[in-house]
């Protein structure tokens, strides 16, 4: 009897464990359902690139717009016919604001240094202001250009030889975004540390409240015009964020013209290295040297259109460079600043780097051909062969700073040399005591 009962409440417990395990099976099913039908399915559109650079850049130029620089419409656009500058556009009013809201900071920050201590402290605000005013004086001049500049860059994509697969189609553009990305993200942690640095670790509080000191030191010129307010110190530190990531931008943009660039040529590369073993008739010589001239025509326009910043590029990193190095013989106030001092340092120098190699790519990949020009079989020789040859020896095909000087991996070596003197010279007169030391303030 008590083997019955036993039995029995077995067969009850494995009966209930059965019914539950439907239910919850019953409910997952359920739960499956409901997330399958909240799903967007994708479609072959969703993992589909056209190869193009204006697909690629357009991200960039989104982030950049709402930094006020590059106030061109249709960025968005499937392809560059929908791409238009308008001075009646809210973009362009925008970017004009943010114009002249620089200047008028770089009027203040002219009088602060005028009646202070002209020494090599002092002048960096105004350094830094002239060569982001510049820039995005540039950037608006560009703006007005990128339109048609699109258009013969997708004129000459048009022609170059084409992706073997989605894969290699898809590249161009993610490696585009991964060296954007990485900037931007470097770049805010940088600021991120340097408030840290400023807010916990105050070596020269200007007012009691630390975040208001930081917000004081952060808009000092306007401050020694105004009385303190918390509002006018909000619109500094939004002025210095502008300010802060258009120097970055400026380095970013750069690098994102340099890959484009040199991709092209480097189409072009691929396919010269795939045939030139072989010989080859005649009309493939031609095509090849006349799509490679194409190439450099759009190079050489691009030039015209953004040597300046080029300029303003590498002539403000080799002036801060110059700088943070002179500051790194000094006593540092605190660890929180000697972190923030030395990741500075070296992102710096990393994005100098990084845009000096991304734009010297150009001319890098330019020269390949004349190196697969000397794999020619003899047979495979005609007049054409030559006549690429003679133009591949002549030409000096690289991006430029207002024609100063030509950015090519030797240009590496001569602003390391240039970074040695000055700084050899700048240590000659270097006081410890200037670059961290604070004047005397009043807390209010």
């Amino acid at each position: 009897m008590r083997q019955l009962k036993e039995r029995n409440r077995y067969s009850r417990a494995v009966r209930q464990l059965g019914i539950q395990g439907k239910i919850w099976l019953r409910n997952l099913k359920s739960g499956l359902d409901q997330f399958r039908e909240c799903q967007v399915r994708g479609t072959r559109k969703n993992f589909l690139h056209n190869g193009s650079f204006h697909e690629a850049v357009a991200p960039v130029l989104a982030v950049a717009q709402c930094f006020c620089l590059m106030p061109v419409s249709g960025i968005s656009a499937p392809s560059y016919r929908g791409l238009r500058f308008s001075r009646r556009s809210w973009r362009f009013w925008y970017s004009s604001l943010y114009l002249c809201s620089t200047s008028v900071d770089l009027g203040f920050s002219i009088r602060k240094v005028a009646h202070s201590v002209l020494d090599v402290r002092s002048v960096e605000p105004i350094v830094f202001h002239v060569s982001i005013l510049i820039a995005s004086w540039q950037f608006l001049k560009l703006a007005q250009l990128w339109p048609g500049l699109m258009r013969h860059w997708a004129a000459v994509e048009r022609r170059l030889p084409g992706y073997t697969c989605c894969l290699q189609r898809a590249r161009p553009a993610r490696r585009l975004k991964l060296v954007a990305f990485v900037l931007l993200t470097v770049s805010l942690m940088e600021h991120l540390l340097s408030i840290i640095s400023v807010v916990y670790y105050d070596f020269c509080p200007r007012r009691r409240d630390p975040v208001e000191s930081y917000l004081h030191g952060t808009s000092a010129q306007l401050f020694d015009v105004f009385p303190y307010s918390n509002w006018l110190a909000w619109l500094g530190k939004i002025q210095n964020v502008l300010l802060t990531f258009g120097w970055s931008y400026m380095d970013i943009f750069l690098m994102m013209l340099g890959i484009g660039l040199s991709e092209m040529l480097a189409r072009l590369n691929r396919s010269l290295e795939q045939q030139v073993r072989q010989p080859m008739p005649e009309a493939y010589w031609t095509w090849s040297r006349t799509l490679y001239r194409s190439i450099v025509e759009l190079i050489r326009e691009v030039d015209d259109a953004v040597s300046g910043i080029m300029l303003i590029s590498f002539g403000s990193n080799l002036y801060f460079i110059c700088l943070q190095l002179l500051k790194s013989i000094n006593t540092m106030p605190s660890s929180a600043h000697a972190v923030y001092f030395y990741f500075s340092l070296l992102f710096l120098l990393s994005r100098a780097t990084a845009v000096l190699l991304f734009v010297s790519a150009i001319n890098d990949q330019a020269r390949e051909p004349l190196r697969l020009l000397r794999l020619v079989p003899l047979n495979g020789y005609h007049p054409e062969v030559f006549r690429f040859a003679a133009e591949l020896a002549s030409d000096q095909v690289a991006l430029t700073g207002l024609k100063f000087f030509n950015v090519t991996r030797k240009l590496f070596l001569a602003m390391a040399g240039t970074v040695a003197t000055y700084e050899l010279v700048l240590i000659q007169f270097h006081e410890d005591k200037k670059s961290w030391d604070c004047s005397s303030t009043n807390l209010n």
